[in-house]
């Protein structure tokens, strides 16, 4: 009796060994080693876009007053600043919506017409304010310009456009970089008979920050200051697409 129990334990605990040696076999096959007893592995990087209509604006433009002396220059270039800034509260733009982003004070000269010691001659000053006006609704760009310029800006040094959903569409773009990458690294994967198995590692390729925003020509049609002043009506501002983009590179198991 003693016997046929030992006979039977030896019976069971051999086809376990058969059963685990046939478990460490699939293992090695679906996660096959190297010589130095590394795993293969495959790479494969890609890049995800994601095309969005813009729907904020950022305009930039200034106040340029010119004078003989530079305090009569700057004493005008402040109250049309100040005008301007009122014009903008007025339709309901807050204060963390507006920046000073430039100011300067310049000497100017007559190049064409030099002293009595063959320098150019100093005609007077010109003080320049540039203004900084952001998180505005592209409905609302065209007005805010128009009824700027009214108050007193003179210089429009141009409009661009960004998505207030940017980060949300960024994800987006994430996501479909990482299927495109295995796409790409199971048919590298496939030239050696096999596929790609589990993510070994993953990283995010560089972020352009100013991809977040699409400019615009719109300064063109104000180079000078009589074209500002001519511009009664209300500019149309067409945003277009914006083009959201993120790369991706991405390491996977090779699996048989």
């Amino acid at each position: 009796m003693k016997k046929s129990m030992w006979a039977a334990a030896a019976a069971v605990g051999l086809a376990g060994m058969v059963l685990a040696g046939s478990g460490l076999a699939a293992a090695s096959e679906s996660q096959p080693e190297t010589a130095d007893g590394k795993i293969r592995t495959v790479s494969a990087s890609a890049t995800g876009v994601v095309m969005e209509v813009p729907d904020m604006a950022q305009i930039t433009f200034g106040i340029v007053t010119n004078g003989e002396k530079a305090d009569a220059a700057q004493s005008e270039n402040t109250e049309k600043v100040n005008q301007v800034i009122a014009t903008l509260k007025g339709m309901g733009v807050e204060d963390k919506s507006i920046q000073t982003s430039g100011y300067s004070i310049s000497p100017q000269y007559d190049y064409d017409n030099l002293d009595v010691n063959k320098q150019p001659k100093l005609t007077g000053y010109q003080v320049r304010t540039t203004l900084q006006v952001s998180d505005r609704k592209i409905a609302d760009a065209g007005k805010i310009l128009s009824e700027s310029v009214k108050a007193g800006v003179n210089n429009v040094e141009g409009v661009v456009y960004t998505c207030s959903t940017y980060d949300e569409k960024y994800e987006e773009a994430l996501q479909k970089a990482v299927k495109a990458a295995r796409k790409k690294a199971d048919v590298l994967a496939k030239a050696e008979g096999a596929s790609a198995g589990k993510v070994v590692s993953i990283s995010e390729g560089y972020q352009d920050l100013s991809a977040r925003y699409q400019s615009s020509d719109i300064g063109a049609a104000y180079e000078t200051a009589d074209a500002v002043q001519n511009a009664s009506s209300i500019p149309d501002l067409s945003a277009g697409t914006l083009q959201i983009q993120a790369e991706v590179s991405v390491t996977y198991e090779l699996a048989y």
